[in-house]
């Protein structure tokens, strides 16, 4: 009687069509399953995730084509974003039931912006895309003029980074339509950009390596909000000093007895 495998197939020593003989892969024995551990409660699982979980809202984009006075007012309008995805392509499956992998691809990224009223923003990523391709030639430029970096980093609930994800010879490919809507008067403009790149790295960071570069990431926070503080300030500067001066005028009419101190002594108790 033909000898046969654990599955009933007969392995014949590479006759027939039985998928045996020469270089035959014998299926391996399955190893027996462990049984689901029982007993484990709410404080078992508190224990093991004692760090506690990441926040998908605790993260910065940094992206590489914007200058370094614009940078703060990108960090905080990009609302949205993802770490990278990737995949593999692989072959089909041949006889024996086995396919390699050939090549990695790597998923686009969609980043979502607030639209200041100056729609700076749409202008960014819509002068980027005309850069690649001439608006009014319809020519093409070259690759390495146009490719960018953008950094996306998760932060932990301590304040520090967690991860790193670098997008190298990153550019825009599509922004997504506007929405315009008369009912949408208490909302603010969104708009979606999607990137396409040709690989990411990544940086997984332990506590200590976070906390060692945890000071970065602030100093760069307190510098973005002291360049939003500058700018603001700088903005209202020449209103508070006509406010000022405003003031200072109505306090010389006080003094020398103008039309306040009359209005004083006309309202005074006998």
């Amino acid at each position: 009687m033909p000898k046969q495998d654990q599955y009933g197939r007969t392995v014949s020593g590479g006759k027939g069509m039985d998928f045996s003989g020469a270089g035959y892969d014998a299926p391996k024995v399955s190893q027996p399953t462990i049984e689901f551990e029982r007993g484990k409660g709410i404080e078992d699982f508190k224990a093991q995730m004692r760090s506690g979980f990441a926040r998908p809202n605790l993260f910065r984009v940094d992206i590489s084509s914007v200058k370094s006075d614009k940078a703060a007012k990108y960090r905080m309008s990009c609302f949205q974003a993802q770490i990278p995805g990737i995949s593999l392509s692989t072959t089909d499956k041949d006889i024996g039931f086995r396919s390699v992998a050939y090549q990695k691809l790597f998923s686009d990224m969609t980043l979502g912006f607030y639209v200041s009223s100056g729609l700076e923003e749409h202008q960014f990523w819509q002068s980027w895309i005309d850069y690649i391709v001439d608006a009014d030639t319809n020519h093409f430029n070259i690759p390495k003029s146009y490719y960018g970096t953008v950094t996306v980093t998760q932060i932990s609930r301590t304040g520090g980074p967690s991860g790193q994800w670098t997008l190298h010879d990153a550019y825009p490919k599509a922004v997504d339509p506007i929405a315009l809507d008369y009912g949408t008067n208490d909302a603010a403009m969104t708009m979606n950009t999607t990137l396409t790149y040709r690989y990411y790295t990544h940086n997984y960071l332990d506590e200590q390596t976070a906390t060692a570069i945890a000071a970065d990431v602030t100093t760069k926070s307190e510098s973005d909000f002291q360049n939003l503080s500058s700018q603001v300030r700088g903005a209202l500067e020449p209103y508070m000093s006509k406010a000022d001066n405003f003031f200072d005028s109505i306090q010389q009419k006080k003094t020398e007895g103008g039309l306040g101190n009359s209005a004083r002594q006309g309202f005074a108790p006998v």
